[in-house]
């Protein structure tokens, strides 16, 4: 994959991302807020105010003896003394509300006086609750709040006391709340269309893209097989040019000097046609596909195996040639994974290129270790005069080279081999010399 799209999946990912992320927000955001509108908090305290009065009737039925008024102020503050805003007190037939407390009053201390807007509705559900012997929780609706009442009968049949309880619900909260609680669902339903409208856009955007890349693939073609018919024929003409010339020269010759002439441009036209040999080689091989049969090898003996092939003992015009393997590879030389032939025909052509690159008394390095993401790294480096500046860009683009003689086409095979195998080739940078690194993949072991 390319590294733009990469990047471009990586972007969409996190993208995606934030938008579920978003919507987890609100969806759970609506949650919190539908448990504050004013149907779950009436709920809610109808079911506060019924637990708290079966508390307070609990409490009586266990005084023995009956209950006074300063037992019954007790029920009153152990019952209702963790119970936030709930307000209660005993009513009996005849005597009214002969008990009442609210421990979490928000003054100075226990309100001890009981309401008096509410007595008639405390009086009305304690006689229903007398009348049908069951409990009962009723409700006052209110523009600013609304209050709930709970009612219990008596444990002890025949006392006609009866425990009672409120609870006062803010409405003007709940006005708040409702529209904020509509608001955050059109959000959510606008994230999610986005995140919808973001798909097919983007399934859209992915048809177009992959047309897109076929015609720019297309045209990266066409435009390579440009540069390759150019170079080509730059480097066809120039050995046809040399034999024409030998051969004109040849027969222009007087006669005494004929025959000298037409052995000189019969060697000509043999060199040339070596070099046209040459050439064709190595452009069959660059076009021709890669089969990869991928093997494992002793790498160090391998690499000690390319680097003799290259030694030419008792030459002194040739430069030094030396391993560098890393030591941190020796516990698992036998799992380097490639393809033999092939990778071969790479190192010889950068040792080639290095050797012709590098004079008398110069150093030519191969070597190999671990790459920083682990892979394998290979390299051929030489201290000879370095690649220049102008060639750096397009090093391993067919029939680039400083090299007087050379096809142009060795560094290109080599960028050609490497990716088959799935790895990278660059030019690294080095303070003299060149230096070329083919990164490969390691196999886990």
């Amino acid at each position: 994959m390319l590294p733009l799209q990469k990047y471009v999946r990586r972007d969409l990912l996190i993208l995606w991302l934030v938008i579920a992320v978003v919507a987890l927000v609100l969806v759970w955001l609506l949650l919190v807020l539908g448990r504050q509108g004013a149907g779950a908090q009436i709920s809610r305290a109808r079911h506060v105010a019924a637990v708290s009065c079966e508390a307070l009737q609990a409490g009586a039925a266990r005084l023995a003896g009956g209950m006074s008024p300063a037992g019954a102020q007790a029920v009153l503050d152990l019952a209702l003394r963790d119970q936030a805003g709930v307000e209660g007190g005993f009513w009996q037939a005849g005597a009214g509300v002969v008990a009442y407390a609210f421990p979490t009053y928000d003054g100075t201390g226990i309100k001890r006086d009981p309401p008096s807007a509410e007595l008639e509705r405390i009086a009305a559900t304690a006689q229903r609750v007398l009348d049908s012997g069951t409990p009962v929780v009723d409700m006052r609706p209110g523009l600013r709040e609304a209050v709930v009442f709970a009612a219990c009968p008596p444990e002890m049949a025949g006392s006609g006391q009866i425990a009672w309880t409120l609870l006062r619900v803010p409405l003007i909260a709940a006005e708040v709340i409702n529209p904020l609680i509509l608001a955050v669902a059109l959000l959510l339903g606008l994230v999610l269309a986005s995140g919808a409208w973001l798909a097919w856009t983007l399934s859209r955007w992915r048809g177009q893209a992959a047309r897109l890349q076929a015609q720019l693939a297309q045209a990266e073609r066409l435009a390579t097989l440009g540069r390759l018919s150019a170079g080509l024929a730059h480097e066809i003409r120039n050995p046809l040019g040399t034999m024409r010339m030998k051969a004109e020269n040849a027969l222009a010759a007087p006669p005494e000097m004929r025959e000298a002439r037409v052995a000189g441009a019969l060697e000509a036209v043999l060199s040339q046609t070596q070099r046209l040999e040459a050439l064709i080689a190595s452009l069959l091989a660059l076009t021709q596909p890669f089969r990869v049969e991928r093997r494992t090898l002793d790498l160090r003996r391998w690499l000690e195996e390319r680097l003799q092939a290259h030694i030419a003992p008792g030459r002194q015009d040739q430069a030094r040639m030396t391993l560098s393997f890393d030591p941190a590879l020796a516990a698992g030389v036998e799992a380097a994974w490639f393809d033999p032939e092939q990778m071969a025909r790479a190192i010889d052509n950068l040792l080639l290129n290095a050797l012709a690159h590098t004079g008398p008394g110069g150093l030519v390095e191969l070597g190999a270790g671990r790459a920083a993401g682990g892979a394998l790294l290979i390299w051929v480096a030489d201290d000879g005069l370095g690649v220049p500046p102008e060639l750096r860009a397009t090093l391993f683009e067919p029939f680039t080279t400083a090299r007087p003689g050379g096809t142009g086409l060795g560094l290109a095979l080599v960028r050609e081999i490497v990716q088959a195998h799935g790895g990278q080739v660059r030019l690294a940078g080095t303070a003299k010399g060149t230096r070329i690194e083919m990164e490969l993949p390691w196999p886990v072991s």
